[in-house]
């Protein structure tokens, strides 16, 4: 009972650390906030409207009293109001997070699926010539930024072959329930998502790959091969179940990691979810 005490305490303690972080890490930026509600016209902004908005943002008090308000807007489900966007954060959120899903999702799937596949195979076969072009290939992809991967997919598919749109979900004056909406979502999704995927598979395949690496050389595996068991049945019976840990873990870290990737690729892909949505309120001072 104490190391599972130990673990909440833990698990709060590391939440409380990620409410305060992304309450002090804005406000840490140099601007007023209030001025890019007004964009600088400052003309258009009165005293009195000026003095509203700091009081609105609960500018005019104390840092404490400030961090009080802000557990409020976490509490209440509300996130905060927007000025900027004139609407609560939440129902931002919402209307974002869609867009985002679409490419985190698939991609989260895809790099877990052919990681966990390719991982096994390469570990369990560790130092033959498929392991070692395979790791070698993994781990220069690895070392290439995100970015980089979707301008050269963008520039090789997109501009010089023309086989995919470059830009948003779907094509102009195609909207839900249209002819072909489903088909041309998807295009759009293509190379959002293969960018998403090739960021993520390296370590996916490289954290696989040395697990299974090692676990091969365990007993019941040395085992499972005097028995003359099949290698794919080993690898998927016997092998799998002893790094599932490891790798359920590492999925859930990812989906996270694929999150925060998409802020880039969304940008890159004129995509309008949650890395716009974040992009404007850091470069705006929207602190909510």
């Amino acid at each position: 009972m104490k190391r599972y005490g130990r673990h909440i305490a833990a698990a709060l303690g590391s939440f409380l650390v990620v409410i305060l972080l992304n309450f002090a890490l804005p406000r840490l930026l140099p601007g007023d906030p209030v001025a890019y509600l007004s964009g600088y016209a400052e003309e258009d902004l009165s005293a009195a409207k000026k003095e509203y908005y700091r009081q609105a943002l609960h500018l005019d008090e104390s840092l404490p009293a400030q961090f009080g308000w802000y557990l409020r807007s976490l509490a209440d489900g509300s996130l905060g109001y927007s000025y900027k966007k004139e609407t609560a954060v939440s129902a931002l959120i919402g209307s974002r997070i869609g867009q985002t899903l679409q490419l985190t999702v698939p991609a989260v799937i895809l790099s877990a699926g052919i990681g966990l596949a390719w991982g096994l195979l390469c570990g369990y076969s560790k130092d033959s010539a498929g392991d070692r072009l395979s790791t070698a290939f993994f781990l220069i992809l690895n070392a290439v930024p995100g970015f980089v991967i979707a301008l050269a997919l963008l520039i090789g598919l997109c501009f010089r072959t023309d086989l995919f749109p470059y830009a948003g979900l779907n094509s102009p004056g195609m909207s839900p329930g249209a002819p072909g909406f489903l088909a041309d979502r998807l295009r759009h999704l293509v190379l959002p998502v293969l960018t998403l995927t090739l960021a993520a598979l390296p370590s996916r395949y490289l954290l696989l790959r040395n697990t299974a690496a090692r676990a091969s050389r365990e007993p019941y595996i040395l085992y499972a091969r005097e028995r003359g068991l099949s290698p794919a049945r080993i690898r998927w019976s016997y092998l799998l179940k002893n790094i599932a840990q490891p790798f359920l873990t590492m999925v859930g870290m990812s989906v996270g990691l694929c999150l925060g990737g998409s802020l880039v690729v969304e940008r890159i892909f004129s995509i309008d979810g949650m890395g716009q949505l974040l992009n404007d309120a850091v470069y705006t001072l929207d602190y909510p």
